[in-house]
């Protein structure tokens, strides 16, 4: 019985790989590789024309000794996978920005390559101090149609959740 409960863990899933940030002028973008599995009941319901969103949540986090770690930038983005009945198309959209495959595994690329998400500016760090970056995905339930909302909140099937990724970013360069 334990088996099997392992197996049917193991067939939805958010795993984040790794994750980087770089510097691009006064900005600071952030690179991740994920691997995500839907699971059939959630690549069910995208089949059957169900959108489905996913939240990408990012913090930059200046740890502090005696007191909780003070936030110095966060970011969120937004990113939903839908299929297209008429035109057979799978459709990507985040930030107003919509791109269409044939079939959902060209569309999970999408999901799982993130680049160049600009995150956070120079000006919000400071030189020499030591900083933890955090990035978690999760699937956002509450987007889904009101009748699936009701099925997925007590499913595991719909409970896609990453464990937070934490890094120690490497010391943030400063104009002199």
């Amino acid at each position: 019985m334990l088996t099997c409960l392992l197996a049917s863990a193991t067939t939805h899933h958010i795993i984040i790989k790794n994750a980087d940030l770089k510097a691009s002028g006064n900005h600071y973008l952030l690179n991740a590789d994920l691997e995500i599995a839907l699971g059939e009941e959630v690549e069910m319901a995208i089949n059957k024309g169900v959108p489905v969103e996913f939240v990408y949540e990012f913090e930059l986090l200046r740890p502090r000794v005696l007191w909780f770690d003070a936030v110095v930038a966060s970011a969120k983005t937004r990113i939903k996978v839908s299929y297209h009945a008429l035109s057979r198309q799978y459709l990507v959209t985040q930030d107003g920005r919509q791109t269409s495959h044939d079939i959902l595994s060209e569309a999970m690329i999408e999901l799982v390559q993130l680049y160049d998400w600009h995150v956070f500016d120079q000006s919000d760090t400071e030189r020499g101090e030591k900083y933890v970056a955090e990035l978690t995905v999760n699937l956002d339930k509450t987007k889904l149609p009101k009748a699936i909302q009701v099925d997925a909140i007590g499913s595991v099937n719909w409970n896609l959740v990453s464990e937070p990724y934490t890094w120690l970013p490497k010391d943030f360069n400063h104009k002199p």
